[in-house]
């Protein structure tokens, strides 16, 4: 999206003063950030090289967070599509993406914007979330999407990024993770696309996405 709708977004988040922080930073405790290796694959990637043709600086960041597998649906765990599906409905049709959700506009089919809608999608190449993210590539552990502005805006543009969801089961652990790559796509420069405080907010906003998608795959716990 615009940088200043962006900044808007991430500074109303969470808001409501140090009990509203507080409760935050309790809630996302267990999520890891980790340090995003220059040789990761999503900088060599095609929609990398396609959007940030001039190979302009990045705010890039990864974070993880490791749920015991005994804790998941175990309906999820029958068809990996499924894990990966709902653990991406989860980021956008939970409460974390609302204030994003209500400040859109243009809401047209077939944009996904209401919560049902976004927590049934299979979320396929071309679907796209809100008007402002499109899913550009899918497996059955990671999807990728093109974010920063209007999906309309095809063409390079002033803000463009790139964010990827993934799940890994690991033995006892399933590991989900929200990478995501920010850049100015058109014309040059040696600035980063954002100043250092929107980077932090961008941080912090990163990680209650991916709580939220956490959430979603849980067990339900009987009584």
């Amino acid at each position: 999206m615009p940088l200043s709708r962006f900044s808007k977004v991430i500074s109303l988040f969470p808001a409501g003063g140090l009990l509203a922080a507080g409760s935050f930073f309790y809630t996302t405790r267990q999520i890891e950030a980790i340090e995003l290796s220059p040789e990761d694959p999503i900088f060599k990637s095609k929609s990398h090289q396609e959007y940030n043709p001039n190979n302009n600086p990045t705010v890039h960041d990864l974070h993880i967070r490791r749920v015991p597998i005994s804790q998941i649906d175990p309906t999820l765990l029958q068809n990996p599509d499924q894990l990966i599906e709902r653990f991406s409905g989860g980021v956008w049709a939970g409460s974390a993406f609302a204030l994003q959700r209500s400040l859109g506009t243009s809401r047209q089919p077939p944009q996904l914007w209401e919560p049902a809608d976004l927590l049934k999608s299979k979320y396929q190449p071309g679907t796209i979330i809100t008007d402002e993210f499109l899913v550009l590539k899918k497996s059955k552990d990671a999807i990728l999407i093109r974010g920063g502005d209007k999906v309309s805006k095809a063409e390079l543009r002033p803000m463009d990024g790139l964010i990827e969801l993934r799940v890994q089961v690991k033995d006892e652990l399933v590991e989900f993770g929200f990478k995501s790559l920010f850049f100015q796509g058109l014309g040059r420069s040696d600035r980063l696309p954002m100043p250092g405080f929107v980077v932090w907010l961008h941080e912090q906003y990163a990680k209650a996405l991916l709580e939220s998608g956490v959430r979603h795959v849980f067990r339900e716990v009987a009584g």
